[in-house]
Order: structure tokens, then C-alpha cells, then sequence
């Protein structure tokens, strides 16, 4: 079988280098090219969204080619590009990158490319950046930052669970990912804490370097020595408020 042609395009050179050596190990792909912006026909295009000069989105709004390669987007922020991308059927995935997740990113182009899928046009792209766009127009109209939104998407392989907010818990860390307890089930989620902070909504707070709650979950606080809290969730759940993060529920005291 033919190898398909992927090109990458991203401003930074450790993640050209990072996926590369992800695409060589993946039976039927080949890296024909690199670049940190481009405007070259391909089978598929794996490209960065926020880029200096021509962003990912406007890449493809200006490739001229009139059989699009297959579009998989490469992002660091998960803000919009779950509803976005699934919803028109182009993929992406997340930095820092997981070799599993690209591969199943690129099994799913091989696909489409197989049964003739985007490639007829750019609609299908196209839609997916509109309605990225709309979705972050509204979060400011509606004076929300762009990571405020009512529901936390969680990835598993080719599903997405959008978890609501009031279902959340807490949250702790484990190394590069976050554990998000919620109605007796954890569901592991592949972030940083400071990413994390920025999509959830002000009923959330940091409490420890490696915890955050939901206070609407708090059911009573004890206060301990030291400046430390501990804080009754419901299940007979408790966690623990540092001394640092103390004032993150002062409010709770009064």
C-alpha cells in the first residue's frame, strides 16, 4: 500500500520533532515535509492552530488546492475543539502529544481518505472553524473568558464524555494528569493544573498545589492547626486546604 504524505506545520520546532518521530513509527504514514507555515497540497495536514504570521485556521482558510488533504489540528488549548472538531468531522490532538492519540488520529484520516472524505472541499474544515469561532465570540459576548464554559469534555480514544460542572467533585493531580472525581467515578484527564483552572467555572478553587474543589460540594469545615481546613464533601469525602490556599475559602468561614 501506498504511504500517505503528512505534512506538519507548527512554529515550534520541538513539536515537529516530537511528532515526527511519533508519524515514523506508525506503518503507512511518511513525513513528506515540515514547515513552520504552509500552503502545500498533502493527503493529510497536521497543523498547529496558534502559530505567529498564518494560524492553523487560517491556513486552511487559504489553501487553494481543490481537494483538501485531510485536516488534523494540533492544540495546547482544549477550550472549544471537542465540540468543534468532532461535530464536523475533522480531528486534532493535544499537547504535549500522546503517540496513542496521534495514531489513532491518523488511523482515522486513513480512513476518510479511504472512502473518499474530505476531499472534495474544504466545507467540512471550514465549518469546524466556524463554529470554533462563534463558540469563543459568544464566551466574550457573554463575559465569560475563553475557558469558561458549563461542561468539562473528557477524552477516551475516539469518545468525548462532557462532563457537566455541577457534577464535578474535586480534582487532584497525578503527575500529568488529573484525576475528576464526580458521582462516585473518577475520570482521568490529560492536563496541567493551571489548563485545568482556566476551563472551570468560579464555583471551583485551588486549595493545595495539587487539589481543587467545587465549593457548592462543601457540606462543613473543620479547622485545623497550622492554618490548615479540612473540607467534608458528600460520601464522607474529605480533603485538605493548605495553609497557602486557606484564603480560596475564607468565604465559607464566615
Amino acid at each position: 500500500m501506498t504511504e500517505l504524505r503528512i505534512l506538519l506545520v507548527d512554529d515550534e520546532m520541538l513539536s515537529i520533532e516530537l511528532m515526527r518521530s511519533i508519524v515514523d513509527g506508525l506503518p503507512g504514514f511518511t513525513v513528506a515535509a515540515t514547515c513552520s507555515n504552509g500552503d502545500e497540497a498533502f493527503d493529510i495536514l497536521l497543523t498547529d492552530i496558534e502559530m505567529p504570521g498564518l494560524t492553523g485556521l487560517e491556513v486552511v482558510e487559504k489553501t487553494q488546492a481543490d481537494l483538501m488533504p485531510v485536516v488534523i489540528f494540533a492544540t495546547a488549548f482544549d477550550q472549544y475543539a471537542c465540540q468543534a472538531f468532532d461535530l464536523h468531522a475533522v480531528d486534532y490532538v493535544l499537547k504535549p502529544f500522546d503517540p496513542e492519540r496521534v495514531r489513532i488520529a491518523l488511523d482515522r484520516a486513513k480512513q476518510r481518505l479511504g472512502a473518499g472524505e474530505l476531499r472534495a472541499g474544504k466545507d467540512a474544515p471550514l465549518g469546524a472553524i466556524a463554529h470554533l469561532r462563534q463558540a469563543d465570540q459568544a464566551s466574550t459576548e457573554g463575559g465569560q473568558s475563553s475557558g469558561g464554559y458549563e461542561r468539562l469534555p473528557i477524552k477516551d480514544g475516539g469518545h468525548t464524555y462532557l462532563l457537566p460542572h455541577e457534577d464535578i467533585e474535586w480534582i487532584d493531580a497525578a503527575g500529568d494528569y488529573m484525576c475528576v472525581h464526580a458521582n462516585g467515578k473518577v475520570h482521568i484527564l490529560r492536563s496541567t493544573m493551571k489548563d485545568l483552572e482556566a476551563k472551570l467555572s468560579q464555583d471551583f478553587v485551588r486549595i493545595h498545589r495539587s487539589t481543587i474543589v467545587n465549593v457548592r460540594k462543601v457540606r462543613a469545615v473543620d479547622t485545623l492547626p497550622k492554618g490548615e481546613c479540612l473540607l467534608h464533601l458528600d460520601d464522607e469525602v474529605k480533603v485538605r486546604v493548605s495553609r497557602n490556599y486557606r484564603s480560596a475559602i475564607q468565604h465559607l468561614l464566615k
